[in-house]
């Protein structure tokens, strides 16, 4: 028999088959997907793939079509996190979802009704596992995000923490907080800072220390950026043909972008630790240490530069 939920667990399996029934919308890369993958998407041959009998194309394109936008999970969040839904609780939402038919419309990217479908059992099951519904959030990292961000910003993070499944043990924990309330939510660049940081706490060991990933991690892109920086040079004496032919392959990143993850790293290590590992950079200006600069302030404005 299953429990009962309480008031706040009924709004949230309310408004998971709300976006259940308003998920359904296309959008380009949908479509360039049909295009490359499947066929000319004209809406006429679009509705008749959708509404036809399951096969493993169209629940490809259904497991693109529903799958909860970051907007979605944004409006969920405040609901997700006051509802503390268990693991028992889980299984239980999704043993409510699959008994209850849920119909969608879908939708072409202008917001016209292309079709109206079932909803298949295995999409509620995917859309639920991706809310990642039994998560919770650590009450000294939430606590932080309360009285460092403002209240627009909130559940942007939270949603970013939720979809990472981050365990905070004390180490992580201390970082968390220290990030959330020493990082500037006003710099363009915070969400991107937030988002490596928790790129490389998701695939460390528990016991790793957050600084030493980060340097390390720092280490790494400057490798790969030595390694462009060479296939540019080869490249501006031969050609790609060549190249190729001698087995020499494309960095898969460009000199620019893994500067720009070196410079968030700095932010990083600067706004939080205090202190900036240096790395011997073999360009014609010398490398700038943060003692080079009279403030703090201003080693934040040339590393945003």
């Amino acid at each position: 028999m299953m429990k009962p939920f309480n008031h706040t667990q009924q709004d949230g399996l309310a408004r998971i088959i709300q976006a259940l029934e308003n998920g359904g919308c296309l959008n380009q890369a949908i479509l360039d997907y049909v295009d490359a993958a499947l066929f000319s998407p004209e809406p006429d041959r679009l509705a008749t793939f959708l509404a036809g009998d399951t096969d493993s194309q169209r629940d490809s394109l259904l497991d693109l079509i529903f799958y909860p936008d970051q907007a979605v999970q944004i409006d969920l969040e405040p609901l997700l996190e006051a509802a503390r839904f268990s693991e028992q609780d889980k299984e239980q939402m999704l043993d409510r979802l699959m008994a209850r038919p849920i119909h969608a419309r879908v939708n072409m990217p202008d917001g016209k009704q292309l079709a109206r479908i079932r909803v298949p059992d295995f999409i509620k099951s995917q859309y639920l596992a991706r809310l990642n519904i039994s998560w919770q959030i650590d009450p000294h990292v939430a606590a932080a995000i309360e009285k460092g961000l403002p209240a627009a910003t909130r559940p942007i993070v939270k949603v970013r923490l939720r979809n990472t499944g981050i365990c905070t043990g004390s180490g992580r924990q201390v970082f968390l907080c220290r990030f959330f309330q020493r990082m500037m939510h006003s710099e363009p660049d915070y969400l991107a800072c937030l988002d490596l940081v928790l790129s490389l706490l998701e695939t460390a060991g528990k016991g790793a220390e957050v600084y030493d990933l980060l340097v390390e991690h720092k280490r790494s892109l400057f490798r790969s950026l030595q390694q462009a920086r060479r296939f540019e040079t080869r490249l501006g004496r031969s050609n790609m043909e060549t190249l190729m032919l001698q087995g020499v392959r494309a960095p898969h990143v460009s000199p620019d972008a893994l500067m720009h993850h070196m410079r968030l790293i700095d932010l990083i290590c600067l706004r939080i630790f205090g202190n900036i590992e240096s790395i011997e950079l073999p360009v014609d200006a010398p490398v700038r240490q943060v003692s080079d600069w009279d403030t703090a302030e201003a080693a934040i404005q040339s590393l945003l530069s």
